[in-house]
């Protein structure tokens, strides 16, 4: 992602617009248009630090955005097996992704991922960026199956704790990924399964928030669930 870094440096220091874009769940869209944000630090109290981020920090914002849209295009394979105690069993969850995007080529004439505006919100003390991403037509065409397909919709919430920025809000997506299939199954899997195994695609933008220390991922998903496996019968 690094060759997308000189549009996103340009737009931190240029053109503020304000108003909130979120990622549309059109399956037949060929462009990806969402919002991520990063905290702004307080230089004194109410004063936010208006200098541009530091490089690790807008390279972390950058590798967001990337899984983001892979997982708008790609998604995730999953294996999720739930805790239980009578068992002594724990919980373990795998979330891996299924492809990943490609990003820019440099130019900015020929870019397929860009930095296309950014905002501050004041109130959240956040720096707020506007990224866009041309499909491919592979990718496209990709997207458009998973949304033609007779496939269960499921949404979850998944929190991690404020540790690491971007490993954080990755964790709290995984976890919102394991939330989305308890959600589903609930209603028609009576017993406790074994493991439970298949697949996810983000519908849009995933929503960010930061609660008591922890982030806190709202996601709305395509399920294809795989395979469940029953504890076998004594």
């Amino acid at each position: 992602m690094k060759r997308v870094r000189p549009q996103l440096l340009v737009l931190l220091l240029g053109t503020l617009v304000a108003g909130p874009v979120l990622g549309q769940a059109d399956f037949s869209d060929t462009v990806f248009q969402g919002e991520l944000w990063m905290p702004f630090a307080a230089v004194t109290p109410g004063e936010l630090e208006r200098k541009t981020p530091d490089q690790e920090k807008l390279d972390a914002l950058l590798e967001e955005m990337q899984m983001v849209f892979s997982g708008m295009v790609y998604g995730w394979s999953f294996t999720y097996r739930p805790v239980d105690p009578a068992r002594k069993v724990d919980e373990f969850l795998d979330v891996v992704p299924l492809g990943r995007i490609v990003g820019s080529q440099g130019d900015v004439a020929t870019a397929r991922a860009l930095a296309v505006s950014t905002r501050i919100d004041e109130k959240a003390g956040t720096l707020v960026v506007l990224f866009r991403y041309y499909l491919a037509p592979h990718e496209a065409a990709r997207r458009q199956a998973w949304g033609s397909f007779n496939l269960d919709q499921a949404a979850g919430i998944g929190k991690a704790k404020v540790v690491d920025r971007l490993e954080s809000r990755l964790e709290a997506l995984r976890q919102a990924v394991k939330e989305s299939v308890r959600n589903l199954l609930r209603p028609k899997v009576y017993n406790r399964p074994q493991e439970i195994r298949g697949e996810a695609l983000l519908r849009e933008i995933p929503r960010y928030s930061i609660q008591s220390g922890q982030y806190v991922c709202t996601a709305k998903f395509q399920m294809r669930i795989l395979n469940v496996r029953e504890y076998p019968l004594y």
